[in-house]
């Protein structure tokens, strides 16, 4: 899957790639039910993007930075109707 190669191909350490998975993971398990299956990839894309971005510049945990990622995404795309 693209999503999970661009949070891994990433020059991070092993500590921040399951971090960014994780956050990944709990980000996408929030937003999955709302947007269409026919979106489901460019969504993923899109997700992983914003998770590396903003994990490429914080310390937030993963808990923190799937919500961070979350609600950015629902601001970019608000069509999706992320809770």
């Amino acid at each position: 899957m693209r999503a999970r190669r661009i949070i891994q191909e990433g020059a991070f350490a092993p500590s921040d790639v399951a971090r960014l998975q994780q956050a990944f993971d709990m980000a996408w398990k929030r937003i999955q039910l709302s947007v269409p299956e026919d979106d489901h990839a460019r969504a993923r894309e899109a997700l992983a993007t914003i998770v590396v971005s903003a994990g490429n510049i914080s310390e937030l945990d993963a808990g923190e930075l799937a919500a961070f990622a979350q609600r950015t995404y629902s601001t970019i795309w608000p069509e999706s109707k992320a809770p």
